[in-house]
């Protein structure tokens, strides 16, 4: 099993940077770290509106895929969505049909392999 380290968080995010480009905002700031500090739910990655951060937890994944998988999700939230669109969806929809959810998670599944396939072929780091 490949170590996933920042340096492939970092990529990923920068890939996403150039796929999908910026919203109104500034980028986000990368957090890649043990997420326990949060004392939240989010077992894999969280992205803070306010902050515009995008925590990464680097214990959480096994493979750069689901890294991938893990980034993108959190970028198209930073990208496309508003804390206070997130909210309204969440409190009429519920987390699991929340359409902005939804969106989130059939992104970063589209294009999870994508990613992780493209900075293969520049980076010795991404090939096993």
């Amino acid at each position: 099993m490949k170590k996933i380290t920042r340096f492939h968080a970092v990529k990923i995010l920068e890939w996403c940077m150039k796929r999908y480009g910026r919203s109104n905002k500034a980028y986000p700031t990368l957090q890649f770290r043990k997420l326990d500090y949060l004392n939240n739910d989010y077992a894999d990655g969280e992205y803070d509106y306010e902050e515009g951060f995008i925590y990464v937890n680097s214990q959480s994944h096994k493979t750069l895929e689901d890294l991938a998988d893990t980034i993108i999700h959190e970028y198209v939230h930073y990208r496309y969505h508003t804390a206070l669109m997130y909210d309204k969806n969440d409190e009429k929809y519920g987390y699991e049909k929340n359409p902005l959810e939804k969106q989130a998670v059939s992104t970063a599944n589209r294009d999870q392999k994508k990613c992780v396939q493209e900075l293969k072929k520049y980076f010795h780091q991404f090939n096993d």
